[in-house]
Parts: structure tokens; C-alpha cells; sequence
């Protein structure tokens, strides 16, 4: 109903047409190749959105040239984590997430803008449908989903003028499908107001791209990407997914491992929570790790290493999270825990990951044929794991490549130049929030 009341009021709707050029890849195509053949020569501003867990993420990119030529630079990145607020849970609460994002999203964009200082191609005002006849074509929908991002919206008059982006791109999925609908509903305002067209992203192939920015050029200068050759394997693991993908080609994914349980990065956190250490637990669990290693600390008990020798790429870390709760129990029958058990099983638990990940990367090395090696997601940021993965696959005459920390959690830097590679945009009213969305499935 409102895109019907909107195709009255907007008279230029918005150019959803596919954009021609992309050609097939071979085996062994470079990823600049693929990247840029798909766009054009000309030069594009996008803007990233990222609500998919609980932080809120905007940012800026410009591309230009295609192919070998392809660059880009960023203008700016922003991320509000909401991680402080989540502690008291121990994990991410979806309600209080999407609460948060409804109230920063709108602020968070005017400082992006601000500091952006892009040009501008006029204001809303100037003809029809006029600024407030687009805002309250939303006010029904966007308020029964989340009362404070229309509050927030009714408020903004600095979005009556419009800057000079050319395309939006927005997380659809997967993660938590109350977070998705607020970057989601925010992006349809936008792309109304502002006449712009709309990229939906796959969160897990923003993690993908995002590992091809160099990770040592700063803001604002034109970079190209990290050079690589198809077929690549990735491995993406974060709070919410462990999985191993065949590259292909940018958007040509097949899915050859995934958790099936608990991924990686909730294990962290679901052990740090057992050793009464704060969320998010990754880091804790990591620093605890390092100090048995330089103390010599060894293990208080052994772990399993989950699936390892199974027949398949699969993974499972339920029953390791199990064991840890069983070791913490026999621990506490004789007083409270010590800081050396704790850093002994810290120590550990991620060894006990370690061997895991690098037994499931090396039997996939040893299936198919790979020409790089991508690592992605959230849990990319702890350099033990890292380090010996990169030496996985130094063993195996490949380059490993790994995301700057910025680009390693949730952000809308990889969002935004997964946005500059979709060959089709969509008019908002087609985008959904997809919480289990998978690589590769439209």
C-alpha cells in the first residue's frame, strides 16, 4: 500500500534496471576481473547500512574504473556498537537490539554525512512529493515495527536535502531478523526521499569482499583490491556462522561446510560466560589464552576438538561448550575458580578450536582446487587462530587473505563495496529481512 501511494507522489521513479557486462569466469579468473566487470567506468558513491546483530553501521565508498582498473576509496566508515548494553544478557537480546538501532541509526547517518561533506543534488522540498508527504506515506508501517526510528525520522530535517549517492546497499540477511527490518525500513525511506536506488547484500558475502580492502590504506585514498585468483575456498566464522564456502566467482557460492549447532564465535562467548568473564567473550577468552601460553599454564583438562575426524567439512561446537560447562562444574565442587584454571582453559578451548578449523580447512585443500584462501566473520580478528592459518596455507603455496579488525565484526564498510559488484538493484518494497539466508540462495 505505501509503494502504491508512492508511485503517485514520486514523479521519476527509481532506476531498477539490471546493469549489463558481466561476463562468466573461468578457473582461474582474477577476482579484479569479476569485480569490475560488472560495472561501469563511472565513478559511484554507495552507501553501506548494517543492522544485522547489534551494531548499527553506515559508510561511504566511491568506486570507479572496472576490471584491472578497478578502485575505490572509503569516505567514511561508522560503527555504534551496542555491546556495553547487551553484558547484563550475556549475549545479544533482539528486542533491545532493534530499540537501539530505531534510536541511533538517524544520528548516526547526519554525523556520517557531516563529516562526509558530500556535494549535494538538491532537497526534497523542491517539488513533489514534497519531504513530509514521503515521510508520512511510512508513518503505519514503520511505526508499528519500531516507534523510535519514525520518531527519530518525523525529526530529521537534515534529510530534506539530498546528497550525492548513487546507490544504497542494505543487509537483508542473514542475522536477527528485528535488527535487518530497522536498516531495512530506514533504506526504503531513504531510497524514497532521496530518488535512489537499492542494492539488498548478503551479510555473509559482505564478509567475503570486505577481506579484499587493504587493510593499510587510509580513508580517503583510492585503493585497488587485494589481488586473488578463483576458484578461492573462505572460511567465515562470527557469533552467528562457521562456514566453509567454494568461491567460484562473486555471487557464484557453494555452501561445502557449515556448524551444525553453535557457531564458533557463540562458543566463545558462551564459555567466556561460564568463566564469569564479560560479552563479548572472544577477546577474553583470547587474552586469558596468551597469558597461560607465556606462563606456561598448561590445561586443567582435556577438550574435545569437535568432528574432527568426521568424513565431511562439517562442524560442531555444542558438545564443546558442553565440556567446558562440565569442566567449570567439577572445578567449583572445591571453590571458586582460580585465575590459572581459568587461563588454563582458555588456553585450552582455543587450541581445541584451532585444531578444528585448520583439520576442516586442510581436508577442504585437500578436495578441491583453491587459488586463495579468504577468511572472514568476527572470530578473524583473534590472531592465534589467524596465525596458524596463514601458515596452513603458506603450507599449501596459497595467499591467505584476512580482513583489517575494523572490516572483521559487523560494518557497513563491506556492505557498501559489496553494493558497487550487484549487478541488479530492487525497488525497497521487494526487500525482506531474511534471518537464515544463505550464500548463494536468492
Amino acid at each position: 500500500m505505501i509503494y502504491a501511494r508512492l508511485a503517485q507522489l514520486v514523479e521519476h521513479p527509481l532506476d531498477v534496471g539490471r546493469v549489463t557486462g558481466s561476463n562468466p569466469v573461468s578457473r582461474t579468473t582474477s577476482l579484479l576481473d569479476k569485480l569490475g566487470a560488472s560495472r561501469c567506468t563511472h565513478y559511484m558513491i554507495i552507501l553501506g547500512i548494517e543492522t544485522s546483530c547489534d551494531d548499527t553501521a553506515l559508510a561511504l565508498i566511491e568506486t570507479r574504473g572496472s576490471g584491472e582498473s578497478f578502485e575505490c576509496r572509503v569516505i567514511n566508515s561508522l560503527v555504534h556498537s551496542q555491546a556495553d548494553l547487551h553484558t547484563t544478557y550475556g549475549g545479544v537480546y533482539p528486542a533491545l537490539a532493534k530499540r537501539e538501532h530505531g534510536k541511533n541509526i538517524i544520528p548516526l547517518l547526519k554525523k556520517l554525512l557531516e563529516e562526509s561533506r558530500l556535494p549535494l543534488r538538491g532537497q526534497t522540498s523542491e517539488g513533489k512529493p514534497l519531504h513530509e508527504e514521503i515521510v508520512e506515506t511510512f508513518r503505519a508501517d514503520v511505526t508499528s515495527q519500531n516507534a523510535e526510528l519514525f520518531e527519530a525520522l518525523v525529526q530529521a530535517q537534515f534529510l530534506k536535502n539530498i546528497p550525492s549517492i548513487d546507490r544504497i546497499a542494505v543487509t537483508e540477511g542473514p542475522g536477527l531478523e528485528p535488527a535487518l527490518w530497522v536498516g531495512i525500513s530506514f533504506t526504503r525511506i531513504l531510497s524514497a526521499l532521496w530518488n535512489i536506488p537499492v542494492a539488498p547484500i548478503n551479510h555473509m558475502e559482505g564478509h567475503i569482499v570486505g577481506s579484499l580492502l587493504n587493510s593499510e590504506t587510509p580513508h580517503g585514498t583510492w585503493q585497488k583490491l587485494q589481488e586473488s585468483r578463483f576458484p578461492a575456498l573462505a572460511l567465515l566464522i562470527s557469533g552467528g556462522h562457521t562456514e566453509l564456502i567454494h568461491i567460484q566467482g562473486i555471487g557464484n557460492y557453494s555452501i561445502i561446510g557449515q556448524t551444525k549447532d553453535d557457531a564458533v564465535g557463540e562458543a566463545f562467548d558462551k564459555t567466556a560466560r561460564l568463566l564469569g568473564l564479560p560479552y563479548p567473550g572472544g577477546p577474553h577468552i583470547s587474552r586469558l589464552a596468551q597469558e597461560a601460553r607465556e606462563e606456561n599454564i598448561p590445561s586443567p583438562t582435556p577438550l574435545p576438538r569437535p568432528m574432527i575426524g568426521s568424513n565431511d567439512l562439517n562442524f560442531s561446537f555444542s558438545g564443546l561448550k558442553t565440556a567446558v560447562l562440565y569442566a567449570v562444574r567439577k572445578a567449583e565442587e572445591t571453590g571458586p575458580l582460580t585465575e590459572q584454571f581459568k587461563k588454563g582453559l582458555a588456553r585450552e578451548f582455543e587450541e581445541a578450536v584451532r585444531e578444528t578449523l585448520i583439520s576442516k580447512i586442510k581436508a577442504a585443500l585437500d578436495t578441491i582446487e583453491v587459488h586463495t584462501l579468504i577468511v572472514g566473520g568476527g572470530v578473524s580478528a583473534n590472531t592465534y587462530l589467524t596465525t596458524h592459518i596463514s601458515k596452513l596455507a603458506e603450507e599449501y603455496s596459497i595467499p591467505v587473505l584476512l580482513p583489517s579488525r575494523h572490516v572483521s565484526g559487523d560494518n557497513a564498510l563491506m556492505i557498501a563495496l559489496a553494493g558497487a559488484f550487484q549487478t541488479t538493484t530492487k525497488t525497497p518494497g521487494e526487500i525482506r529481512a531474511h534471518g537464515t539466508k544463505k550464500l548463494g540462495f536468492n
